[in-house]
């Protein structure tokens, strides 16, 4: 076990090793467009459209592979 008390939430556990993008063999293809995409693109989405808020609850996808979301419903209003 990697920590002791596993199931509960600790925010500044140590040691904090990120797994978003999976590591060694299984490490994505897509981390480093994905990285660029969320320091590029999302401020971009953000400032154009300061209104963007979930139009519904997310719907997940547990499948044995590619688990997510299925669909996200998003609602946009533009900055006048």
């Amino acid at each position: 076990m990697r920590f002791a008390d596993p199931g509960r939430f600790d925010p500044d556990r140590s040691p904090f090793v990120p797994l978003s993008f999976g590591a060694g063999g299984h490490y994505c293809l897509g981390a480093p467009l994905s990285r660029l995409e969320a320091r590029i693109a999302l401020p971009r989405l953000l400032s154009r459209f300061p209104g963007l808020a979930m139009a519904a609850p997310p719907v997940r996808r547990d499948a044995w592979i590619g688990r997510g979301l299925d669909r996200s419903s998003i609602a946009l209003t533009s900055a006048a």
